[in-house]
């Protein structure tokens, strides 16, 4: 079965193109998208062998769109329908990397011979890239994954997450090429993490990007020691204004056949330059941290895209950096509070186990196996590395506190994506709940056996009164004898029995009796208390 998306928004134009395909065998229209940038998600998420771009699509140049397309699905075929179909219209196409003129109004005949070429080519293509990759897998089809990383507000850790996972990138795989761009053009961090030194910055390819080469970019691209290449901000930020939206996409296009992994990171203000990588990038990771301030610089952040009509929220991804036991604010109620796919795998607090490479300007200096393990699993999620198994990580204890990770399906509904997460945290703090248990239990139990042997002293108290009363009346009966001992061990319980001892201090013709118990010890030597309690009770008399 032909897959075909449709990129029109007249509504007529795409009713008789549809009508048109559905007569053909063997073809199905799985999408029909109105705008450029619902094209663009379309092609990425439905992978069509054919793609049909009307020539009033917009709000971006469809020229523009169909190179995009092509450098990010070079398997499916790019039609082109227009009413002024021309020689320089077919050579701009083909240098956009088009397949094709489809003329409106629509024959039949013509849909018929452009699809069955499209179809061939598309079969081709896909079977050779399929080939060189190794393993036939679509999403390999494009040169390049680009992954931008931006924040909802300055200080959430966009610039180190990005850094420290292209450099373990780079550490895992040695043959794979990764490119970081520092697209905040403001302050520009990534100098400030790795010590480079750069003559050139992004803002002078930019400059010259109506001719770009290959040079001209690998000019300014500067090759850390760890292999991971760099493409740097200004260092005078008004150099900034010309990175503009269409630079930045020939920039983009260019990086893309050159690199196996880009990752970008877009700072935290909303800009043009930010606003065309969200549109362009695979994937945007937005950086947050739990705090209310933070969410509500998320929101305006998401209300800006969209008002720009660059990326929708349920496209986003959402990362929880800075995760602390101590946090107000829960992080497992950030997925609440957006439509977007909230990561499984939450950043814990490490300042000071990062702050050492932070002086050093050098990521590798982090020695933490903790902090490389959530580095992998967000690389996991992201799909930039193979998954990494997602057991729970144990992460060490800080004065500040820290987060746990948790790891999972990111498709899963949100009621299930918090409680499995839950589940993962209550398992990563089994080992330090044991600990403290085992440290508490020999004073919890000290200070049970001293309860309850002040709760035996007491009870020894109240019987010793009840067996002198009883034997006082005794005694007031029959004046003396064993039946004054018998009454005062009917009045006790069992362990208080053995060892009472009877008195009568005043002598037979005394006023007064004198009870007296044992009284019993949980620890025999433990605690320094009185061994006996005795009783006098004043004897009445019968007239």
């Amino acid at each position: 079965m032909t897959r075909v998306v449709l990129g029109i928004a007249d509504q007529l134009v795409a009713g008789e193109l549809r009508s048109a395909l559905l007569e053909i065998t063997g073809v199905e229209v799985v999408y029909l998208a109105d705008s450029s940038q619902e094209l663009t998600r379309a092609v990425l998420r439905e992978s069509p062998d054919i793609v049909f771009v009307h020539d009033g699509l917009g709000p971006e140049p469809v020229l523009q769109t169909i190179r995009d397309l092509s450098l990010r699905r070079p398997a499916s075929a790019t039609l082109l329908v227009t009413s002024g179909a021309t020689a320089q219209t077919a050579m701009s196409l083909m240098d956009s990397g088009g397949r094709g003129v489809v003329s409106y109004p629509l024959v039949f005949e013509e849909v018929l011979t452009r699809v069955s070429g499209a179809v061939e080519w598309s079969a081709q293509m896909g079977r050779l890239l399929a080939g060189s990759d190794g393993n036939g897998d679509s999403s390999a089809m494009s040169r390049a994954r680009v992954i931008g990383f931006v924040g909802a507000k300055g200080g959430v850790g966009t610039t180190t997450l990005a850094t420290h996972l292209a450099m373990d990138v780079c550490r895992q795989f040695e043959t794979m090429k990764v490119a970081l761009v520092d697209l905040d053009l403001e302050k520009g961090d990534v100098t400030s993490i790795l010590d480079v030194r750069h003559r050139t910055s992004i803002a002078d390819v930019a400059k010259v990007s109506e001719d770009l080469s290959l040079g001209t970019v690998g000019d300014a691209i500067v090759v850390h020691e760890s292999g991971l290449h760099l493409l740097l901000a200004p260092a005078d930020v008004r150099e900034g204004e010309y990175v503009s939206p269409e630079s930045l996409r020939a920039i983009m296009a260019l990086l893309r056949r050159e690199y196996d992994l880009i990752l970008i990171d877009g700072g935290a203000h909303v800009t043009p330059a930010q606003a065309a990588l969200v549109e362009l990038a695979d994937d945007i990771v937005v950086v947050v941290t739990p705090d209310v301030l933070c969410l509500r610089s998320l929101r305006r952040a998401i209300s800006a895209w969209q008002s720009l009509e660059v990326r929708d929220e349920q496209d986003l991804h959402v990362l929880v950096n800075k995760v602390s036991k101590q946090d107000a604010f829960p992080y497992s109620a950030v997925e609440k509070l957006t439509s977007a796919t909230v990561l499984e795998t939450v950043v814990p607090s490490m300042f000071r186990y990062l702050e050492p490479s932070l002086n050093a300007r050098d990521p590798r200096e982090v020695t933490e196996t903790a902090w490389w393990k959530v580095i992998r699993l967000i690389g996991g999620e992201l799909r930039v590395v193979p998954a990494v198994s997602r057991l729970p990580v144990a992460l060490p204890g800080s004065s500040a506190g820290e987060g746990e990770t948790a790891g999972g399906d990111p498709q899963t509904s949100g009621g299930t994506r918090s409680r499995r997460r839950r589940g993962r945290l209550v398992a990563a703090e089994r080992g330090s709940i044991a600990l403290e248990n085992a440290a508490l239990f020999p004073i919890v139990l000290v200070v049970c056996l001293m309860v309850w042997q002040l709760c035996l002293t007491g009870m020894t108290f109240v019987f010793s009164g009840l067996a002198a009363a009883a034997a006082a009346r005794e005694f007031s009966l029959t004046s003396g004898g064993p039946r004054v001992t018998q009454a005062a061990g009917t009045a006790l319980p069992t362990w208080w029995k053995d060892g009472m001892k009877v008195n009568y201090p005043g002598g037979t013709d005394g006023r007064t009796v004198e009870v007296s118990l044992p009284i019993p010890v949980l620890v025999p030597g433990t605690f320094r208390l009185p061994t006996r309690i005795s009783t006098l009770h004043t004897v009445v008399p019968e007239r």
